[in-house]
């Protein structure tokens, strides 16, 4: 029944206008991207007027994927059909009618919004409203409530063409993937990894996944997780990276023989970044991800001094539940938490002076940034 998607962004609308084509530009590129990927077929995606559509088939089908597309607001199935009353009518009747069926309502509430984006349509929006909610009333059994209606039938004019839909479907929001540039992002196979690298990409980063390994378990959790993560990742390239750091094990005698086996975690994180520093160099990214927050405040400072790269810890602003929330919503929770933690009592509130001991102890050398 609908041969295209009417598409919303939020944020782009407030750039300039070069600016604005060029995130149009990279946006309609991932939708490309995120269509083909998923094998669903499209005749064009093309930007007019704050909107971009695209043509297809398989409308209900696409909705699934591009709502998955970062810098997408919200996106509606629609009818594009030429800018003529009767038609408009005839058309919004049918969709009216689905719905209905759909909703299994008997005498539904309704209201018509509509909206001309182009002015060449003879009539103001108000009174499209009006003659179209009118035709739906002479041929169903049905109710005008411009509040508490059930259904909402669309109408967007512009250049000659009119947009009919019943459903607009919300997205994620945010940045379009590769406006932003690229950042590396340490995934653990646990909960906040994973939330901490989504919201990058949902502010336009592209990611550059690295696993400091620590055993095959754990890292076919985080491939798994990963996987999830590329349903979301249209615009970006990398492949998850992997590393043994060599280091490990010495790391791990010399605490337990020191009895401050509490600090492997901080260690592990401290090579960690130290590995992912060596790897956003390479890859020209502009900083590491990880999944800590304010409660580990005294560790993220300690962590921080592995690398001169910015380090981004987007789940500082979060709690918990939020932070299960959102690894709910986009799949990853189930995959996530299963992942052990080690070690099992590690230390709360770490110490940078006590930490500088246990590395002169261990490598013989003050902690430097950079390299591995």
């Amino acid at each position: 029944m609908f041969n295209c998607v009417i598409i919303r962004y939020g944020e782009i609308g407030t750039k300039s206008p070069q600016t604005r084509r060029w995130f149009e530009q990279i946006l309609m590129n991932n939708i490309r991207e995120a269509l083909v990927s998923e094998g669903i077929e499209y005749k064009g995606v093309f930007a007019r007027h704050g909107r971009i559509i695209v043509r297809t088939n398989k409308a209900k089908e696409s909705v699934e994927v591009l709502r998955r597309v970062f810098g997408i607001v919200s996106l509606s199935p629609a009818m594009e059909i030429d800018a003529e009353l009767e038609k408009i009518n005839k058309v919004a009747l049918k969709l009216f009618r689905k719905k209905k069926r759909e909703l299994g309502l008997d005498q539904p509430s309704f209201r018509i919004t509509a909206r001309r984006i182009t002015k060449e349509f003879p009539l103001k929006s108000p009174e499209i409203q009006a003659k179209v909610g009118e035709f739906i009333l002479e041929n169903e059994n049905a109710g005008v409530d411009l509040k508490n209606y059930d259904i909402e039938v669309g109408v967007e004019l512009m250049e000659g063409k009119a947009y009919v839909f019943v459903d607009r479907i919300k997205a994620w929001g945010g940045l379009p993937i590769g406006t932003q540039g690229k950042v590396v992002a340490m995934l653990s196979g646990g909960i906040d990894s994973s939330v901490a690298a989504f919201l990058m990409m949902k502010r336009g980063c592209e990611i550059i996944p690295l696993h400091i390994y620590t055993g095959e378990k754990t890292l076919e959790k985080v491939r798994e997780v990963w996987n999830r993560l590329k349903m979301y990742h249209y615009g970006g390239k990398a492949d998850l990276i992997v590393i043994r750091l060599k280091e490990r094990e010495k790391i791990l005698q010399k605490l337990k023989e020191l009895g401050k086996e509490s600090y492997i975690g901080i260690f592990c994180k401290f090579m960690g970044v130290k590995v992912a520093d060596r790897i956003a160099r390479e890859f020209g990214a502009k900083g590491i991800v990880t999944g800590d927050s304010i409660g580990q405040l005294e560790i993220m400072y300690i962590v921080s001094q592995a690398s001169e790269l910015p380090i981004y810890t987007p789940l500082i602003g979060l709690d918990e539940e939020e932070v299960v929330e959102i690894a709910k919503e986009i799949g990853t929770f189930e995959l996530s938490e299963e992942v052990p933690s080690s070690p099992k009592h590690p230390v709360i509130k770490g110490s940078w002076e006590e930490f500088k001991r246990l590395y002169r102890e261990i490598f013989g050398e003050e902690p430097k940034k950079r390299g591995c």
